[in-house]
């Protein structure tokens, strides 16, 4: 996908939300990469929001991170109740 010019909001809090595992795990870029299949580019713009990436591609680094994939969207400070509601309109 390509890159945006202007970062989407929940495609930012996700970015954080990836990079805060992988940094909990002590992983680099390089062994996301190796671990998920995504090219190291293109996780360091998921990371910075500035890609928004499918459920393929997130299941990917969810699976290189050695979890489930919606483990990724459990955001910290977030209830569950309102994580589920946060899409509708």
């Amino acid at each position: 996908m390509p890159r945006r010019a202007t970062p989407d909001p929940l495609a930012i809090k996700l970015g954080t939300r990836i990079r805060d595992l992988r940094l909990e795990k002590n992983m680099s870029l390089d062994q996301l990469a190796a671990a998920s299949g995504v090219a190291k580019g293109h996780l360091s713009s998921v990371e910075h929001g500035r890609t928004v990436i499918n459920v393929g591609t997130a299941d990917k680094i969810a699976r290189g991170l050695g979890m489930k994939l919606n483990t990724l969207f459990r955001f910290p400070g977030e209830s569950p109740r309102r994580a589920r509601g946060a899409h509708r309109g």
